[in-house]
C-alpha cells in the first residue's frame, strides 16, 4: 500500500517537472531562436559497383532565427559528402567548408572499385561554358 502510493507521488512529481520544465512559452522560443541548427538537402547518392559502399551528397547551411521579426535566415554553405556500408545509416562524411555551390554546373561519380568513389565537379564559367573544376577522391573504406 506504501508503495503505491509512492509510487503515485513520484509520478506526479514526474508529470509537474515535465508540464513546468520550461516555465514561459516565451523563454522556451527564446532559447530555440538562439541555436544555430543545421539542415542539409540531399542532391546526389551512389552506390558502388557491387554495392559494398553508398555516399551522399548533400549542401549543408546553418538557419537562424531573426528575433526582431522572426525571419529564418540562412547562413553559410558546404559540402559534405556522407559514406559507409551498403544499407547502413551514414554517419561519416567528409566536408568542404567555403565549397562555392552557386556556379556548379554538374557532379559526375565514378567508382574506380568498391572502395575509392572518383567525384568529379563541374562549374559554368560566365560565358555559359562548361569546364571540370576539379575531382575529389573519396575512400569509403576508412
Amino acid at each position: 500500500m506504501k508503495a503505491s502510493i509512492l509510487f503515485k507521488q513520484i509520478i506526479s512529481i514526474g508529470i509537474t517537472s515535465i508540464l513546468f520544465g520550461c516555465s514561459t512559452t516565451e523563454k522556451c522560443k527564446e532559447s530555440v531562436s538562439k541555436s544555430s541548427p543545421i539542415s542539409g538537402f540531399s542532391f546526389l547518392t551512389s552506390q558502388s559497383p557491387n554495392q559494398v559502399h553508398i555516399i551522399n551528397l548533400q549542401e549543408i547551411s546553418t538557419r537562424t532565427i531573426d528575433e526582431k521579426d522572426k525571419k529564418i535566415n540562412y547562413g553559410y554553405s558546404s559540402l559534405r559528402i556522407y559514406y559507409g556500408d551498403y544499407g547502413s545509416k551514414l554517419e561519416k562524411y567528409k566536408e568542404f567548408d567555403g565549397f562555392d555551390l552557386a556556379t556548379i554546373d554538374n557532379f559526375e561519380v565514378k567508382w574506380q572499385d568498391d572502395n575509392v568513389a572518383l567525384i568529379n565537379v563541374y562549374r559554368k564559367a560566365e560565358g555559359g561554358t562548361r569546364f571540370k573544376d576539379e575531382t575529389i577522391r573519396l575512400d569509403t573504406s576508412i
